[in-house]
């Protein structure tokens, strides 16, 4: 019986243990977004358009870019730059805490080298080689992303920085 005593005891203290770790990841957690949610209210708006693009760049990330038909069905083409896009939404979030004309300069390089390759391949045939094809509204928002990405980086260097 004591033996019995002993286990639901320690059961007990582990599941005590395991809440308070729980309730402190939690905490943790909350301290976290609360931190992020007041630099979103102290950065100007050209950086919050910057946060808030990250939405449709999600969006580009995961739509289909083009489609062709074939065999009596649709085939879609996913995004071939998707992960260099994951990068750049990356380094757009992460720039928000830094000024300055690196931070400019390396935004806007960034994008217009994505740009440029998101123009280019359609234009080289290098997408699919399926042809007839048609691009899908996923592709022309691969275009919209870091054309806004440039604009809010261009207007928070000349109006927003500090």
């Amino acid at each position: 019986m004591n033996i019995l005593a002993e286990i639901m005891d320690l059961v007990v203290y582990l599941f005590q243990k395991l809440r308070d770790l729980l309730l402190y990841l939690v905490d943790q957690a909350y301290r976290l977004v609360d931190l992020a949610l007041g630099r979103f209210r102290e950065v100007g708006i050209a950086e919050k358009v910057v946060v808030l693009n990250s939405v449709p760049a999600f969006f580009a990330i995961i739509m289909s870019v083009a489609q062709y038909y074939i065999f009596e069905t649709w085939f879609y083409i996913n995004n071939p730059l998707a992960v260099y896009l994951i990068a750049i939404v990356a380094g757009m979030l992460g720039s928000v805490f830094f000024e300055g004309l690196v931070k400019f300069l390396a935004r806007l390089l960034f994008n217009a080298y994505y740009l440029a390759w998101v123009v280019y391949l359609p234009l080289a045939g290098e997408l699919t080689k399926a042809d007839p094809h048609t691009l899908r509204f996923g592709y022309y928002l691969n275009i919209v992303v870091p054309v806004v990405y440039m604009g809010a980086s261009l207007f928070t260097f000349l109006f927003d920085e500090r």
